[in-house]
């Protein structure tokens, strides 16, 4: 009885902090573990070698310079391995060198992303372009290399690997390269984003406006062309997960991501609003889509549909506990709508997009209520924003 009675009253509690504990422990856990194992990707980078000796290690930055030997000893060329942030955590890029310090392969020894997104980079030949070049020339990215259309992260994951690389091979070969500063990425789709969440914060804000119910769908339309169709870049829980596993990419060049990310986080504290979660969400406007076509008015409304929600919660807790054991931000990378917006996945992953908006057409929304762990992050935040200004208000309340 007492442990039910206890259960009944501080159940929720207790489940919240046993998730918290079991987050940390899985990171901590993944961290310690973590084995870049760079030496198992040597041969590949250059077959014709018999030994490779280390020359620099600095396992804080990912970088790694090795040299290449043949059977007797003579020295065939320079070998980096360094670190790229990709679109799903970092990458591993090994770049053959020769002795004067000419690129002669580039090629990705592990990564994170998605096979579709990293899939663009072979397609469109991107590693060719380095082949031939000297350290000493420049390398920067939509400058002197063309980025893989549809494949940006990805793009200047590999970039920013070979860029470090160039800095160890110059160093061994007494010729520092003076690297440029790295160009702040800030054009249209920032521009765009900016005016998304503008527009939303305006029509949720302006009392004028957010009594008129029926400006959230233009803002979804919004959503759904601009950040949907045009940039593929709607906001995923991998967005979320690269953070805790350490994984932060250059602002510079993924301003995009951190307007999206801390400008959605900073406007939910501020105002104590979701401006995401049905109002730009590309995915949310192709469910209201299929529900208004399939004629249903099912709606979450009854005391059971309001619990199956918590669902939602369930799969952000397990999902961040594999990536941060794993510490792969890519496992993550699993909503429908990556499918979707880049025309690219398995069987299995357009079945989740069939199904998902099969079921919209008669359940409202049906992904957003029971199934995204977006919405579930969004609604933690906003959770703790109100048990610290609870608890603020209660201080100064004495």
């Amino acid at each position: 009885m007492a442990l039910a009675k206890f259960w009944r009253i501080h159940g929720s509690q207790t489940l919240v902090v046993l998730a918290v504990f079991s987050l940390v422990g899985a990171g901590a856990y993944g961290q310690l573990s973590y084995d870049p194992e760079v030496e198992l990707y040597l041969p590949e980078a250059l077959p014709e070698a018999a030994s490779f000796e280390l020359l620099l290690s600095e396992p804080a930055e990912g970088s790694y310079l090795y040299v290449a030997s043949d059977g007797n000893g003579h020295q065939l060329g320079y070998i980096t391995a360094t670190e790229g942030q990709g679109y799903g955590g970092p990458m591993t890029v090994m770049v053959t060198w020769s002795l004067e310090g000419t690129i002669l392969s580039v090629q990705v020894a592990e990564h994170h992303d998605t096979p579709s997104w990293y899939g663009k980079l072979l397609e469109k030949e991107f590693f060719s372009q380095y082949i031939g070049r000297q350290y000493s020339q420049p390398l920067m990215l939509d400058e002197d290399i063309d980025a893989a259309s549809g494949a940006t992260h990805s793009s200047t994951g590999v970039a920013t690997g070979v860029q470090a690389g160039r800095q160890l091979v110059s160093e061994q070969l007494g010729d520092p390269y003076a690297a440029p500063e790295e160009p702040i990425s800030f054009g249209t789709a920032e521009i765009m984003l900016l005016v998304g969440l503008g527009t939303v914060v305006g029509f949720r804000m302006l009392p004028a406006l957010r009594k008129r119910h029926w400006l959230r769908y233009f803002t979804l339309l919004f959503g759904f062309i601009v950040l949907g169709v045009w940039l593929s870049s709607p906001l995923s829980l991998v967005n979320f997960a690269i953070w805790p596993v350490g994984f932060a990419p250059s602002w510079q060049s993924n301003l995009f991501l951190y307007i999206l990310v801390f400008g959605l986080v900073a406007l939910a504290i501020f105002f104590a609003k979701n401006f995401w979660c049905f109002w730009l969400c590309p995915f949310a406007a192709l469910q209201e889509g299929a529900h208004f076509m399939g004629g249903s008015r099912v709606r979450t409304i009854t005391k059971r549909q309001l619990l199956l929600r918590n669902t939602r919660y369930i799969i952000l807790w397990l999902v961040l506990l594999i990536v941060l054991i794993m510490r792969n931000p890519s496992l993550s990378v699993f909503e429908p709508w990556n499918t979707l917006f880049s025309f690219k996945g398995n069987a299995e992953q357009w079945l989740l997009v069939v199904v998902t908006l099969g079921v919209a057409m008669f359940i409202y929304d049906f992904w957003c209520h029971y199934l995204c762990p977006v919405g579930a992050t969004m609604d933690i935040i906003l959770k703790v924003r109100m048990w610290f200004v609870d608890g603020f208000g209660r201080l100064f309340a004495r």
